[in-house]
């Protein structure tokens, strides 16, 4: 049953994210920590953009990052699979205080950035991190599965959601 729960949770949370581009998720897995067997918690769903200064969205991925585990994902341009739009490698740890640790590689070929790092996130808030002299990223966690997960889901299925007019 909890294996299910897990596949239907991050089956969701890639629908979401996915909708333009293809994502390859590779995670590795091994058993829950203590901790984590305790509360039910899956880990971290990560969400991470790439804005110019402008507030124009350059690229942006999703995933669910298993507390202490890597998790990557491979965006590939839709008109071409050969091509590489952004590789994104996350581990999540959560703080005593309730924060986030991110450790973070990104790399975008088509703007020359490699960048890598560690950033504390609020659960829920978004951070923003100076990648470049005009770009910045924007972080965001939340717990999955967590009532803060699940108002993010529900969020995107109403803003993707067409209207009657």
């Amino acid at each position: 049953m909890k294996t299910l729960r897990v596949i239907a949770i991050l089956s969701v949370a890639f629908l979401v994210g996915a909708a333009s581009a293809e994502g390859v998720v590779r995670v590795r897995t091994a058993r829950a920590t203590e901790a984590s067997a305790r509360d039910g918690s899956v880990g971290e769903f990560v969400s991470f953009e790439v804005r110019s200064e402008e507030g124009a969205t350059l690229a942006k991925s999703r995933l669910v990052s298993p507390e202490g585990k890597l998790a990557s994902v491979v965006v590939r341009d839709p008109s071409d699979p050969n091509s590489v739009r952004m590789t994104l490698r996350v581990s999540t740890t959560r703080e005593a205080s309730g924060s986030v640790c991110v450790n973070y590689a990104v790399q975008i070929p088509e703007l020359s950035l490699v960048r890598s790092g560690r950033v504390w996130v609020k659960p829920g808030v978004e951070s923003t991190l100076p990648l470049g002299p005009d770009l910045v990223a924007v972080f965001t966690a939340v717990p999955v599965p967590s009532r803060a997960f699940d108002q993010l889901i529900e969020s995107e299925r109403a803003r993707k959601t067409p209207r009657a007019s």
